[in-house]
């Protein structure tokens, strides 16, 4: 990121978000899907009334003019991101397409294009598609759908994550997948053996297993 303005606006937007809760407070921290422990990033909590919630699609839009080509489409990662896909694709008034994926039925882990997105990637087949993430921690779900979107025809494929909690995201890694961040700050991670040796559970932190 390179834009002063981008600068500015995101180095704004990421007060807001501290401010708004959506990073677990200094005395909190989580475990994570991996199993992994630390401070969580919960954009679920921003209800799309919030002005938050709009400075969010502002900055996304803006991020992506400033700093990337113009994409034929954006789509979202369910469930976190299918709403803002959608609302930052029509900032650009028709010029970019908005998306979805979704959940497998019987496993929630596993992600798929929507038929939508299917058809227009294999007639379109797009030369830019950005994949909006909220949170870059592994890249474990957003693999998925960039994947599945190069599969179904686009020709190339970006990762925007919100804000890269990580400093690699070793699934997009491991996978070729270009990954950028409108935040890139990564937030410590422990191991729960080095949680409980010299992490947060360690010093005291109140710990919020993962329930589902």
């Amino acid at each position: 990121m390179s834009h002063p303005e981008s600068l500015r606006e995101i180095a704004r937007f990421r007060d807001h978000i501290i401010e708004g809760g959506v990073l677990d407070a200094e005395g909190t921290h989580h475990e994570f899907v991996s199993g992994m422990h630390g401070q969580k990033l919960d954009f679920d909590i921003i209800k799309n009334e919030d002005p938050l919630y709009q400075e969010w699609i502002t900055a996304t839009a803006n991020f992506i003019r400033r700093e990337l080509p113009l994409p034929v489409a954006i789509i979202g990662v369910a469930n976190g991101t299918n709403r803002v896909a959608l609302d930052v694709a029509r900032r650009f008034n028709g010029d970019v397409l908005g998306l979805v994926s979704e959940k497998d039925q019987q496993n929630s882990k596993i992600l798929r294009l929507s038929s939508a997105a299917e058809r227009v990637f294999g007639l379109m087949r797009p030369k830019f598609v950005v994949v909006k993430e909220d949170v870059g921690t592994t890249g474990s779900n957003s693999v998925q759908v960039a994947t599945q979107a190069l599969e179904a025809g686009a020709q190339h494929v970006l990762v925007l994550a919100t804000w890269k909690r990580r400093a690699q995201l070793e699934r997009l890694d491991e996978a070729g997948i270009d990954y950028a961040a409108m935040i890139d700050e990564p937030l410590t991670t422990y191991t729960p053996e080095e949680c409980t040796a010299e992490g947060f559970c360690a010093d005291g932190w109140k710990f919020i297993p993962r329930t589902t």
